[in-house]
C-alpha cells in the first residue's frame, strides 16, 4: 500500500479542510434540544510514510516521536525483526535510527526479536525491552528422529490420492486407508515444514529465548544492556509484557511466571530490588506526574471488584496510594498537563484531574471525526494537543492502514456552521460508527451528533441507559433519529413517534420499493408502514432431519411435543447449552408477536400455547453446569449422531450454512422453527435499525444520512455475515456463493474438533439457493426485544420454575401485568 508523507504545508491545508467539512459548529434550530459543547478537538490526519508497515510503542520526546515497526524478513522461513524510527509529528523527517540493531544471536536461525516496550527517561534516553525466540529446523538426513530407523522416501504426489476422505494407500509401506498427514508423520516423525515448495521436513531445535533491556541514545546506539532471563528462575513459562522507567531511572517490569503475575523492580543498573505479587495479568505500567510508576489492576474491595491505578512505593518496597478510575476504563495512558492519566471510556476520551481526582470528558471521538476502535499510543503533548495513532483494516484487501492523529482544541463558536442532527442509541455498532464519521467528514451541510445512552450504564445496572432514554422521550426530549436496535421499537410506533420510511423511499429519485427483498421489509411493517431501515438480516429457525421432525415448515406446541415423545432417547433435544430461562427468553424474543399485538394493545399470555411453552421450558435444567476438570464436552454433531439431540437452533446468515446442517443431520433438513400457534416460528432478525422521529428538525437531512445504508454499493462493501436487504447486493452475495473459487480446490474442509466430523463447503447449488430464498419469503415474524416486558414475563415464569405457582397461575399473573404495561405504553 502506497502511503504519502504529508508535508507541513499540506498538513496545514488538511487542518483547514477538516475544520470546514468535518468538525463544525451548528446552525441553531429553535426546535432542537441539541446543546453544543464549548469546544471540539479538531483532528489532523498524518499518513505514515511509505515503507513503514505498522506503528507500535509510540513515545514523544524532544519535539519528535519515536516508534517501533515490525518487519518480516523472510515469510517462508519465519524470520523477522523490529526497527526503530524517529519522525517529526507532522509526518516529515522519518528516519530509521541508524545505530540500532536488535541482532540475531544464532546464525541461520529462524525467529527474531520484537520490541515489547519503548520508553523515554527524563534525560531523553530510549529504553527498550527486547523479546525474541529462535529455533532451527535441521535436515532429517537418512534417519527418523522419532525411531532412529532408516527413512523411507517421502510420499510422492501420485501416491497421495484426492478422494474426498483424504485417505491414501502407500504401496511401499503397505499402509491402507490412513490420512495423508498421518503417513507423513509416521514416516518422518513430527517435523515442521520449512518450505512447502521444497517439500522437505526436519527436526525442530529450540535455541532459546532473548529477554533483554537496552538503554539507547537518540540514534539507537547502545548505552546499557541487561539480560533479564535470570528472573525466570525455574518457571517453564516466563513472559515480560511491558516495561517502564521512573524519574530516578529505576526499572519496572510486569511479567508472568507460569500462573504467577509479578511486578519486578530493578535499580537503574539492573539489580533486582524487590517484586510484588499482582494476582492477574498486567499490560499497563503508567508513569505518574510525580515520577512514580503505577499499575492498572483489578482489586477486590468490600463492595466488590473495582478498577484502580496503584502506585508502587520504591522506597518502602511495597504498594503505595491508589487512584480510583471508572470500571469501564480498559485503556489507560500516561497523562499530562492537568491530568494524572487519560483513558478511553466508550466513545469518549477522559482524564483524571490532578487537583480533584475527578474524571472529566476531554473529547468525543465521533464529534472529532475519529473512529476509536483501534486508537492507541495516546499522548498529551506539552502544548495541550492530543496525539494518538489509529489503525484501520480494509476488509476487502486485508491490509492495515496506520495514521498519526494530532487533535487541537478549538472553541465551538469559531467553527463554520452545519445543521446538526442528533442520533440516540444505547450501543453503537461498528458499521454505524464508521458511516457517521465518513458522513461528517464529507457532507457540507449536515453533521450527525451521537447521544449514546449506554454511557449511563453501570456495573450494577446495565439497563440505566435505556431507562434514561425512555425518560427523555416521555419528557419530550426526542432526538432527530433513533438507532432502534436495542429499543422497544414498537412502542414508539404506536405512540406516533416515528416516520414511515416508505414515504421517503417513494420520494427518492434513485430508490424504489422493488429494489429491496420484499418479504424482509414486509415482516418489519406495522400497520402497513415501514418505520425503520435495516441494511441486513438473518433468519432464526429450529432445523433437523425431516425423518425425525416431519416434513413441512412449522409446527405448533402439540406437534412439537409429539416429536419429543417419539424420541425418548433425545435427552438434549435442542442441545446442551439451553436452560429454562434462556430457552424461554429466546423463544419470546423470536416470537413475541404471537403473544402481543401492539397495534390492538392486547396480550395472549393466558393462552394454552403459552402455558405449554412454559411447561416445556421447565423441562430444561435450571442452570448450565460444566466441570472443566472432570466433565467431557460433547460436540454438537456427536450428540446428533447419538440421537441425543434431534434439532439445532440455526441463525441462517449466509448461503453455505445450509450445507453445514445438512451434513450434520445426514442429508436433507427441514426448517421447522420454534413451535407457535400459527405454525410459522421462523423469525427474521435484523442487523441494526435506524428511524426518523416525528420531531426531527430536518427530515430531509436525516434521510440523506440514512439512505446510504440501503444502497447496493454500501451493502456490498459492509455486509459480510448476514443477508443484504438490497436485491442487487443480495444477488451478488448469492452469485459469489454459487461460484467455485478454485478449480483445484472446489471445497473448504473445516475439521470441527480436529479429529471428528469434516464439513465440506462446496459452491451453493440452485436447489440450495431456492430453499433459502423460499425460507426468507415464508417468514412472517420479526424478532423484537422489550426489556421491561421481558422482565414481567420472566419474573412470572421464574415463580413457576421455582414451584411457587402453577403454569396456569403464572400465565394468568403475567397476562395481567403485561396488559397493564401495554396499556401504559400506548398512552
Amino acid at each position: 500500500m502506497i502511503k504519502t508523507i504529508i508535508k507541513r504545508t499540506a498538513a496545514a491545508v488538511m487542518v483547514a479542510v477538516m475544520i470546514l467539512t468535518m468538525t463544525t459548529g451548528c446552525k441553531k434550530d429553535p426546535e432542537s434540544d441539541y446543546v453544543p459543547p464549548e469546544f471540539l478537538f479538531v483532528p489532523e490526519f498524518i499518513s505514515i510514510p511509505d515503507g513503514v508497515q505498522d506503528i507500535g510503542n509510540l513515545v514523544y520526546a524532544g519535539d519528535k516521536v519515536y516508534f517501533t515497526s515490525y518487519v518480516v524478513l523472510d515469510e517462508v522461513n519465519y524470520r523477522y525483526t523490529t526497527k526503530l524510527y524517529s519522525m517529526d509529528i507532522d509526518g516529515t523527517n522519518l528516519k530509521e535510527l541508524p545505530n540500532y540493531d536488535p541482532g540475531n544471536p544464532f546464525e541461520d536461525a529462524q525467529g527474531g526479536i520484537n520490541i515489547n516496550a519503548l520508553r523515554v527517561d527524563t534525560a531523553g534516553n530510549l529504553w527498550v525491552y527486547e523479546a525474541g525466540y529462535f529455533f532451527r529446523i535441521n535436515s532429517p538426513g537418512d534417519k527418523d528422529y522419532d525411531t532412529d530407523e532408516p527413512l523411507l522416501p517421502e510420499p510422492r504426489d501420485d501416491e497421495l490420492d484426492d478422494n474426498p476422505d483424504g485417505d491414501i494407500t502407500d504401496e511401499e509401506t503397505g499402509d491402507e486407508d490412513i490420512g495423508d498427514e498421518e503417513l507423513i508423520d509416521d514416516t518422518f516423525g513430527v517435523m515442521p515444514e520449512v518450505d512447502p515448495d521444497d517439500g522437505w521436513y526436519g527436526e525442530w531445535e529450540d535455541l532459546g529465548e532473548v529477554m533483554t533491556i537496552r538503554k539507547l541514545d537518540s540514534t539507537g546506539a547502545e548505552i546499557l544492556a541487561l539480560d533479564m532471563s535470570h528472573l525466570a528462575g525455574n518457571a517453564e513459562y516466563f513472559y515480560i509484557s511491558t516495561l517502564n522507567i521512573d524519574d530516578a531511572g529505576n526499572i519496572y517490569l510486569a511479567a508472568s511466571a507460569g500462573d504467577n503475575y509479578n511486578i519486578y523492580v530493578l535499580s537503574n543498573d539492573g539489580n533486582l530490588q524487590f517484586k510484588l505479587d499482582v494476582g492477574n495479568w498486567i499490560d499497563s505500567l503508567i508513569r505518574m506526574p510525580d515520577g512514580s510508576i503505577a499499575v492498572l489492576r483489578d482489586m477486590e474491595t468490600a463492595d466488590g471488584w473495582s478498577r484502580a491505578l496503584v502506585k508502587i512505593d520504591y522506597a518502602a518496597k511495597t504498594w503505595g496510594s491508589t487512584v480510583d478510575i471508572p470500571r469501564f476504563a480498559w485503556q489507560v495512558f500516561q497523562g499530562g498537563g492537568d491530568y494524572d492519566i487519560v483513558f478511553i471510556d466508550n466513545n469518549n476520551l477522559k482524564g483524571v484531574e490532578s487537583a480533584t481526582g475527578e474524571s472529566v470528558k476531554l473529547l468525543n471521538w465521533l464529534d472529532s471525526g475519529v473512529i476509536n476502535d483501534n486508537i492507541q499510543n495516546i499522548t498529551i503533548l506539552p502544548d495541550g494537543r492530543i496525539m494518538c495513532t489509529s489503525q484501520t483494516w480494509d476488509r476487502r484487501t486485508y491490509e492495515s492502514n496506520f495514521e498519526l492523529i494530532i487533535l487541537t482544541k478549538v472553541p465551538y463558536s469559531e467553527l463554520p456552521e452545519k445543521t446538526v442532527l442528533t442520533l440516540a442509541t444505547v450501543w453503537l455498532d461498528w458499521n454505524l460508527r464508521s458511516h457517521i464519521v465518513q458522513f461528517n467528514r464529507s457532507n457540507p451541510d449536515y453533521r450527525i451528533a451521537i447521544i449514546d445512552y449506554s454511557e449511563f450504564n453501570t456495573e450494577d445496572d446495565w439497563g440505566i441507559g435505556l431507562t434514561r432514554l425512555s425518560t427523555d422521550i416521555i419528557a419530550g426530549r426526542v432526538p432527530d433519529m433513533l438507532d432502534v436496535s436495542n429499543l422497544p421499537f414498537k412502542q414508539y410506533v404506536t405512540r406516533g413517534l416515528l416516520e414511515d420510511i416508505y414515504e421517503y423511499i417513494d420520494a427518492d429519485p434513485q430508490l424504489d420499493r422493488s429494489d429491496f427483498i420484499e418479504n424482509a421489509f414486509r415482516v418489519a411493517e406495522l400497520n402497513g408502514g415501514l418505520y425503520r431501515i435495516f441494511p441486513s438480516f438473518y433468519v432464526s429457525s429450529l432445523v433437523g432431519s425431516p425423518r425425525v421432525l416431519g416434513e413441512g415448515t412449522g409446527w405448533n406446541m402439540e406437534e412439537f411435543k409429539a416429536v419429543l415423545s417419539a424420541n425418548p432417547q433425545a435427552d438434549m433435544p435442542i442441545g446442551q447449552w439451553l436452560v429454562k430461562s434462556s430457552f424461554l427468553s429466546e423463544a419470546l424474543t423470536l416470537g413475541m408477536d404471537q403473544y402481543v399485538d401492539w397495534a390492538a394493545g392486547t396480550a395472549k399470555f393466558n393462552s394454552d400455547d403459552f402455558i405449554q411453552l412454559l411447561e416445556f421450558a421447565n423441562t430444561f435444567p435450571a442452570e448450565f453446569t460444566f466441570d472443566y476438570d472432570n466433565d467431557v464436552y460433547i460436540e454438537e454433531y456427536e450428540l446428533i449422531a447419538q440421537g441425543r439431540q434431534i434439532m439445532s437452533q440455526i441463525y441462517l446468515s449466509d448461503f453455505n450454512r445450509i450445507q453445514w446442517y445438512s451434513q450434520m443431520f445426514g442429508g436433507d433438513i427441514v426448517f421447522k422453527g420454534f413451535p407457535t400457534e400459527n405454525r410459522n416460528g421462523n423469525s427474521l432478525i435484523v442487523y441494526s435499525g435506524l428511524a426518523i422521529t416525528s420531531r426531527c428538525t430536518d427530515k430531509d437531512g436525516a434521510w440523506e444520512f440514512m439512505r446510504t445504508f440501503l444502497s447496493a454499493d454500501w451493502q456490498r462493501e459492509n455486509i459480510d455475515w448476514s443477508f443484504p436487504t438490497n436485491k442487487a447486493a443480495f444477488d451478488a452475495m448469492l452469485k459469489d456463493a454459487m461460484t467455485e473459487k478454485d478449480e483445484d480446490q472446489p471445497y473448504t474442509i473445516y475439521k470441527m474438533d480436529g479429529a471428528g466430523m469434516e464439513f465440506r463447503e462446496t459452491p451453493v447449488t440452485q436447489q440450495e439457493a431456492d430453499r433459502i430464498i423460499a425460507l426468507i419469503n415464508s417468514v412472517s415474524s420479526i424478532a423484537s426485544y422489550d426489556e421491561a416486558l421481558m422482565n414481567i414475563v420472566m419474573e412470572g415464569a421464574n415463580d413457576y420454575f421455582s414451584g411457587l405457582n402453577s403454569a396456569q397461575d403464572a400465565a394468568r399473573i403475567i397476562q395481567s401485568r403485561a396488559s397493564i404495561y401495554i396499556a401504559e405504553q400506548r398512552g
